[in-house]
């Protein structure tokens, strides 16, 4: 190692740096019989007087002048103990004298070799060359020495990066950051900068240090150091990241013809504010604004990211208030609205699509729709759209509700009887209704986005009035003829849950439930609840085997809707009305469970002890595998009832009780677990008092008088007392305001969702069929924004990017012989066009790469099954759930991760990713560019433009795959 040369003055010793060589002399001279250590360093000490070092008790004092070190000294030596005296003078030896010498260790004043002490500190056995040119390093690493040194080095060379950087580290003080070390970059500087106490404190430091270090982090950071501390020379170092932001929004490609006048301030404003590191040039670039605007936006949307700290988000938010007041003192305001991070730009994306969305109202044009999907996607791509996600979801909604507007409408046809309506209501009206409610909580500052919400509220709200009024006319020839082969509330049990429970000689047979009725929930909150289990690695079937293609199922309530009758009738499984304990009466005691231990669970028997969630006996039949617990969860129904309307209007699992413990435990038994309601119902909006003395609840009277506008008669066997009047109209009522009603004949109070769920993996209960995404396809906000003066029917299977191929015609088997609606009708003939998906799977299967490698499996896959797979997959568009890839070959869904990885065996040629699992192993995904190269097929057909037939040629192909499926199963 190279021998560096004593610096031509006494150096400041810090603590560390000072016990460390003082260790290191004690070990080197442990034999001497002195007591006394002389160092030459600035005679300056504030640390600890007495420590102990290398196994000895060291005094540690600074000596000012020759005579204070022989005073100190000589008061040292006359003491009674062995302990060392160290003293830091800055005096020559000769000033010292022989006989003072003499008395000390090595008769000699030690020197301080700088990099020698950086050295041992680190652990280093060299120091790069390129470190030691670094003049001032030296001794600003030993001043800086964080106490017990720096940390030690895994090789044996001190690199110029490594002591810079941790150098840099302490003097930025990083720590009180949460910033180590390694995470030192442009953006931890603007992190830096808006702490004052370390922006001032790297001012105080030597110029010599301080000019090192602003060099060094240009290397290693760009452009961005130099702008930063330009800003704090001038004081204005808190205002960094927040100029940084204003910059990204200034310069913006977007923002080029309205912000030269802004960026011109910004130069001139930063360029005053000269460095005054020497050589600093008076101006800044273009290039360097751009890097350094970069920067800021990239460490803003860190601070701003999803699980941020508390710290962190307060520090984001006064960055862009003053953001904010920065876009006014440089007059930005026009550029703003190009930012992703500015709330201006925000609000600029909000004006925007306040803007389009009345167009789209006024014209339902395509080009309106299109325009409204882009200032939608805007928004949706701001930053702070996650911090207003109601606002961005409101505006998503109004959009969905405009792609349904847009489809021809004819109440009179859609509604053809009470079973195309309910089910309609499921796969259909409930997600409007969901996107109507969200709409209707509004826009709480954008006065042209509240006019626009209000007329499409009332829009959509006229719409449904019409369907509710066709809708009662067939609810009322329905009750008085009776149920047919309808799924109605009393046949649930009977229907969908009995067929769950085991032989009674076949206990290895069981298949233990969940029934869950979530009292009042709509098809609207359904629909929300389900995404939200989806997500959570619950699987969705549709539990009625042989009834048409598979779908999430509705159910008829009893008339009228209200608690005592309808979910009376669905746990007694026959029409009637009662309470509490009548319920649990007849569900523990049907003769249809075989036997089997049944415990149904209200609200007094819910919740547990302190610290417990459950109460014990319920605990207790959920960890029985032999039991099949039914519960009943008021918390929809309760906020209907006593007026506490939700903010949001949105509903998630967590709101709902113990529901989310319910499906935990569910999960760990392998239950099935069916959600349903006894009723649905509406919600309070503005609507209109009609006082009735004869009221049996706030939406059905008694039938002493003709019923009136908004009313319908209804009488038969599907009607409790045989006859009673209720309203249609969902914005009436008979008694005081609260915040939703039930007991009605809307759609919406009759229709019940059911909705069956399996734990990701389980086996299949035999019949029951998984289901694809159950969203509608305007519900979409990928797809093509829909075109109002198109033929309105959907193709026969739905192309929406990640969904199951869907066919639009729902079989009537459930409906008593009741013709589908229009809605779902197929579209009109046109002139066959062959199925380019069909080809591409009649090529592959005619191959001879294909028959080879079908040939070397061991474990042969039968080819119709294979048609079927990869035409699902095709005719997706996306990725499928494991489960309805099973389904489309016939195999059981326990089998499905065998099945596929055989699958991909076969096609994955070269191991190319032809087919691949997706979704944490949820999903299967087919990329039918790699299906041809691998196998040489021919390439795509073009695809036929409007005009040309395609859209008859879908029905033709979606059939076909459909009938290939069914023989698979």
């Amino acid at each position: 190692m190279s021998t560096i040369p004593a610096p031509p003055r006494p150096l400041p010793v810090a603590t560390a740096a000072l016990e460390q060589e003082v260790a290191r002399l004690l070990r080197k001279y442990a034999k001497s019989d002195q007591r006394a250590l002389l160092i030459r360093a600035e005679p300056v000490w504030a640390g600890p007087e007495e420590t102990v070092l290398h196994g000895r008790p060291v005094r540690i004092v600074a000596a000012v002048s020759p005579l204070a070190v022989i005073e100190q000294v000589t008061v040292h030596l006359e003491r009674d103990d062995d302990a060392v005296l160290v003293v830091l003078t800055d005096a020559e030896e000769s000033a010292l004298g022989v006989g003072l010498l003499s008395r000390v260790i090595r008769q000699r004043v030690f020197v301080v070799e700088p990099w020698l002490l950086v050295e041992e500190s680190f652990g280093a056995q060299q120091t790069d060359p390129r470190l030691l040119a670094e003049s001032w390093a030296a001794e600003a690493l030993i001043d800086a020495m964080p106490p017990g040194g720096w940390p030690r080095l895994a090789g044996a060379m001190l690199t110029r990066e490594t002591a810079l950087r941790q150098l840099a580290a302490r003097r930025l003080r990083l720590e009180r950051l949460g910033i180590g070390a390694d995470e030192l970059n442009a953006g931890a500087l603007l992190v830096w900068s808006t702490d004052p106490a370390a922006v001032e404190a790297f001012g105080a430091l030597r110029d010599g240090e301080r000019s090192g270090l602003r060099r060094w982090l240009t290397e290693i950071a760009g452009s961005t150091p130099d702008v930063v501390f330009r800003l704090a020379d001038g004081g204005r170092a808190e205002d960094a990241l927040a100029l940084g932001v204003l910059c990204g929004a200034l310069w913006a490609p977007a923002a080029e013809q309205v912000a030269q006048r802004s960026q011109g301030g910004v130069l001139a404003y930063i360029s005053a504010l000269t460095s005054r590191q020497a050589g600093s040039p008076a101006t800044v670039t273009d290039a360097t604004i751009r890097a350094f605007a970069s920067d800021a936006e990239n460490t803003l949307t860190r601070l701003l990211r999803e699980g941020a700290s508390v710290g962190e988000s307060r520090l984001a938010q006064a960055v862009l208030d003053r953001a904010e007041e920065l876009v006014v003192q440089f007059g930005a305001r026009p550029a703003a609205r190009h930012s992703d991070l500015l709330p201006s730009g925000f609000e600029d994306r909000i004006d925007e699509v306040a803007a389009t969305l009345k167009t789209a109202i006024r014209q339902r044009s395509p080009e309106s729709l299109t325009d409204l999907a882009g200032a939608v996607a805007e928004l949706r791509a701001h930053t702070l759209a996650p911090a207003q996600a109601h606002r961005v979801r409101r505006a998503e909604m109004a959009r969905r509700l405009l792609q349904w507007l847009v489809r021809p409408f004819d109440a009179v046809a859609l509604v053809s009887g009470v079973g195309t309506a309910v089910q309609a209501q499921v796969d259909e009206w409930g997600w409007v209704d969901r996107a109507r409610d969200d709409v209707w909580v509004g826009e709480p500052h954008n006065e042209t986005l509240k006019e626009a919400y209000e007329k499409l509220h009332d829009l959509v709200r006229d719409r449904g009035r019409d369907l509710n009024r066709a809708f009662a006319a067939k609810l009322a020839a329905w009750t008085a003829t009776g149920p047919g082969d309808l799924l109605t509330v009393d046949a649930v049990l009977p229907r969908v849950v009995s067929p769950l429970v085991a032989r009674g000689d076949d206990p290895e047979g069981l298949r233990p439930v969940l029934f869950v009725v979530l009292d009042g929930m709509s098809t609207a909150v359904a629909a929300e609840l389900a995404e939200e289990l989806r997500r959570q690695h619950w699987e969705e079937y549709d539990p009625l085997p042989d009834a048409g293609r598979p779908r999430r199922r509705a159910v008829v309530a009893a008339i009228p809707t209200v608690t005592r009758v309808s979910r009376a009738s669905l746990f007694a499984a026959r029409l009637t009305t009662g309470g509490a304990a009548d319920e649990r009466k007849a569900f523990e005691n049907h003769p249809f469970w075989r036997g089997r231990t049944v415990r149904l669970f209200h609200k007094d028997s819910l919740a547990g002890d302190a610290g417990r969630s459950l109460g014990d006996e319920l605990t207790a039949a959920l960890e029985d595998a032999s039991v099949h617990v039914g519960v009943v969860l008021n918390a929809i129904d309760d906020s209907l009832d006593k007026g506490r309307g939700r903010v949001d209007d949105v509903w998630a699992i967590a709101d709902i009780g113990i529901l989310r413990t319910l499906l935990h435990y569910a999960r760990l038994q392998g239950r099935a677990v069916i959600l349903t309601s006894d009723h649905g119902h509406v919600l309070e909006r503005d609507g209109t008092l009609r006082a009735d003395a004869d009221a049996g609840s706030a939406r059905h009277r008694e039938a002493g008088r003709p019923p009136g506008e908004g009313e319908v008669e209804l009488s038969g066997p599907r009607v409790a007392g045989g006859r009673l009047v209720a309203l249609w109209d969902p914005s009436l009522r008979y008694l005081p305001s609260k915040a939703g009603y039930h007991g009605g004949a809307s759609l919406a109070e009759v229709t019940i969702p059911l909705l069956a769920f399996l734990p990701l993996g389980s086996s299949v209960p035999e019949g029951w069929r998984a289901l694809p995404d159950q969203r509608p396809e305007w519900w979409s906000l990928d797809a093509r924004p829909p075109v109002a003066d198109e033929p309105s029917p959907a193709p026969a299977r739905s192309r929406a990017r990640g969904k199951k191929p869907v066919e639009a015609v729902p079989p009537p088997t459930l409906f008593d012989g009741e013709t589908a609606p229009a809605l779902f009708d197929a579209a009109p003939p046109a002139p066959a066009v062959t199925n380019p998906n069909e080809v591409l799977v009649t090529d592959l299967l005619a191959s001879e790469l294909f028959a080879a490698q079908h040939q070397m499996m061991p474990r042969k896959i039968a080819k119709p099954k294979i048609q079927s797979v990869l035409l699902a997959l095709l005719d997706a568009g996306g990725p499928l759930p494991l489960p309805v890839v099973a389904d489309s070959a016939g195999e059981h869904a326990v089998r499905a991760a065998g099945f596929v990885a055989t699958l991909q065996r076969m096609l994955n040629v070269d191991n190319y990713p032809v087919l691949s699992i997706t979704d944490n192993g949820r999903s299967v995904r087919l990329d039918p560019h790699l299906l041809r190269e691998q196998f040489g097929l021919r390439p795509a057909p073009r695809r036929p433009g409007p005009g040309a037939g395609s859209a008859g040629a879908r029905p033709s192909g979606s059939d076909r795959a459909d009938k290939t499926q069914g023989q698979g199963r």
